[in-house]
């Protein structure tokens, strides 16, 4: 009955000791996905940047027309 449980035992801790490192991996797979998520995050805020200054260009210029035609017209 003895040798049973030290076997048991050993049996417990090995799969303890697997399941921890699946953990473990699992764990690091999902720092370095989050990792490109923020990476793609930042590429899509430059990238709303962008757009952002070319519509501004677009209303400054929109602005400019504006005021063309109101001088053309006195």
């Amino acid at each position: 009955m003895g040798d049973l449980q030290i076997i048991l035992t050993i049996i417990l801790l090995i799969i303890e000791v697997v399941a921890f490192a699946w953990l473990i991996i699992d764990i690091q797979k999902s720092k370095k996905n989050q990792a490109k998520i923020i990476e793609l995050e930042h590429q899509i805020l430059k990238v709303e940047n962008s757009i952002m200054d070319l519509e501004k260009v677009i209303v400054d210029k929109i602005d400019v027309l504006i005021n063309h035609q109101k001088i053309n017209k006195d």
